[in-house]
């Protein structure tokens, strides 16, 4: 059955993808002010939702108008603090021991899935209840971590209240909030001061910034899609691959998909072999007609006007946004409090960090990794949340027990915008400790990524391309998104323990209209699959046999 979504005015979809910033505040506040209930028949959102605010605090997700059980949510409204973690947590773990059915191999799959960024809380808990009963029937429990990602409340942030990373008390008088109560209070006061005084500096600052970088931004989108154009005329005949000049392995090329690059070809030479020093690697073809190409050419040509306003718009918007969205996926484990904390031993109280440390201690009374399996699935922004699990939760149950399971058995990255560096300084490492785990990078087909628009009127390219080309301002290669097939191919070559290459996998999938119901087509597209299913991630077999999702359908 399929959720109730008692809404006044139609809600737009803000999966995953800086898109949005081309709607207006006005419509967006008319949309805001429109009261939705979200209810299913038999869902409970405190046995499947664990959500956090823009401060990393745990926030009740029952409703943030009118009585608790009323199931409204409006957007621009705040929702109430968690009253008794605790209970939430009994409640929720009460659920998970009762109603996961038994998995193969004696254990019981927990899946924990991250949204990305542009996820407004009402987006997120629409998420959780289409989803949650089609995932438990498939036979996994699904937790889903919310957290508040959307475009207004950060770039308000960005605008408002963030100096340099700190809030403005931090930022202009830390200091004094360690010498007593009253100029902790005084810190507040300046702080408010410094907000009034450098808000509109830092207006000015944004919109003179995307004024200037506007014909690099442009330059850049428009050289990516010219370049992965000129790929296509070497990957989109499957029947006749060409491999580039010099390659040692080409007669292992009657069943592989040539490469986009000389080591995209390498790789797929060595894969095709299933040695245990290769990589599973699927690379999906662009299989759009000539007239899909011509279309989307022409009418990109077409709206260019458009572009430079709407570059303009994301530029400006979309920089401090995901500096503050980035910052998000922090404070849900050590909060500011935490770093000024007096006493040096002090435990991280994120709500995200909260509840991790109660999962931990919940699996360990009851029948551990010998009963459980644990996988981790983020999407976009959220696969930066996932590395920090991993990182301060992924060990073993038993402290300094390293012949035991680490926590997750399986880790998936769809369309993931974490860079490079955090990939490489978090998943192989991890995969190198223990031996167990598995990693799965979901992805598009480049062309994909490089031809991604909004109605033919935002510039071109998905939020991977914008972040690689100008939000996140990358410093080196390494600083480039994991998430782009192109982009990790690269760096694959330094996963150099052969323990850890046959468990890392690789699937971008295919492109066009024909591909449609077989393969995510935009970065927000990936929550329109059944991405709790092992068969989504595979690359063996038949990789594109799962189907698209609809409202009315059951997985």
């Amino acid at each position: 059955m399929k959720p109730s979504l008692v809404c006044k005015r139609p809600v737009p979809s803000v999966r995953g993808s800086f898109r949005t910033a081309l709607y207006s505040l006005a419509i967006l506040l008319l949309l805001g002010s429109a009261g939705c209930a979200i209810k299913k028949e038999g869902f409970k959102i405190e046995e499947h939702v664990i959500m956090v605010n823009g401060s990393g605090d745990l926030i009740d997700p029952h409703a943030n108008v009118g009585a608790p059980n009323s199931s409204q949510h409006i957007l621009f409204t705040p929702y109430p603090e968690l009253g008794n973690p605790n209970t939430y947590f009994n409640d929720l773990f009460t659920s998970i021991n009762e109603k996961t059915p038994p998995g193969t191999g004696g254990k019981r799959r927990i899946l924990l899935y991250v949204h990305g960024g542009m996820n407004t809380a009402r987006s997120s808990i629409e998420r959780a209840t289409k989803y949650s009963q089609e995932i438990l029937a498939s036979g996994t429990y699904p937790v889903f971590i919310n957290w508040d990602s959307s475009l207004t409340s950060s770039y308000l942030d960005h605008l408002l209240t963030l100096r340099q990373g700190r809030v403005a008390e931090d930022w202009c008088c830390g200091a004094w909030k360690e010498l007593g109560r009253w100029r902790h209070t005084g810190a507040k006061i300046a702080g408010f001061a410094a907000q009034v005084v450098t808000t509109p500096p830092y207006l000015a600052l944004d919109l003179v910034r995307g004024t200037i970088r506007l014909p690099v931004d442009i330059y850049g989108v428009y050289a990516e899609m010219i370049s992965t154009h000129w790929r296509r005329t070497r990957t989109q005949d499957a029947e006749q691959p060409s491999a580039w000049p010099n390659m040692d392995c080409k007669t292992v090329y009657t069943d592989r998909k040539v490469g986009i690059t000389p080591r995209a070809d390498r790789l797929l030479c060595e894969s095709s072999t299933l040695t245990p020093h290769s990589y599973p690697i699927v690379q999906g073809f662009d299989k759009r007609s000539g007239l899909e190409v011509a279309k989307q050419v022409g009418l990109t040509m077409l709206t260019f006007p458009v572009h430079i306003a709407s570059g303009l718009v994301i530029d400006a918007a979309g920089t401090g946004s995901w500096s503050a969205m980035h910052r998000r996926t922090t404070v849900m484990f050590n909060r500011d409090d935490d770093l000024w904390a007096h006493e040096p031993s002090r435990k991280p109280t994120g709500g995200i960090a909260l509840f991790m440390t109660e999962f931990r201690d919940w699996l360990k009374r009851n029948g551990g990794k010998e009963k459980w399996e644990v996988v981790l699935v983020g999407h976009s922004m959220g696969t930066i949340v996932v590395n920090e699990m991993v990182r301060q939760f992924g060990e073993p149950l038993e402290s300094g027990h390293h012949h035991e399971q680490p926590l997750f058995d399986k880790i998936v990255y769809m369309a993931a915008a974490c860079s490079l560096r955090d990939y490489l300084n978090t998943i192989p490492h991890y995969l190198e400790e223990y031996e167990g785990p598995t990693m799965y990078h979901l992805m598009l087909q480049d062309n994909a990524e490089a031809a991604e628009q909004f109605l033919w009127s935002s510039l071109p390219g998905s939020l991977l391309v914008w972040l690689d080309g100008f939000f996140a301002r990358p410093d080196a290669p390494l600083d480039l998104v994991a998430g782009r097939y192109q982009n990790l191919l690269r760096v694959v070559h330094l996963h150099d323990n052969p323990r850890v290459r046959s468990r890392i996998s690789l699937k971008a999938f295919n492109f066009g209209e024909s591909t449609e119901e077989t393969s995510p087509q935009t970065h927000g597209d990936f929550d329109n699959f059944p991405f709790w299913k092992e068969a989504f991630w595979q690359t063996t077999g038949n990789p594109f046999s799962v189907k698209r999702l609809t409202l009315e359908q059951t997985p």
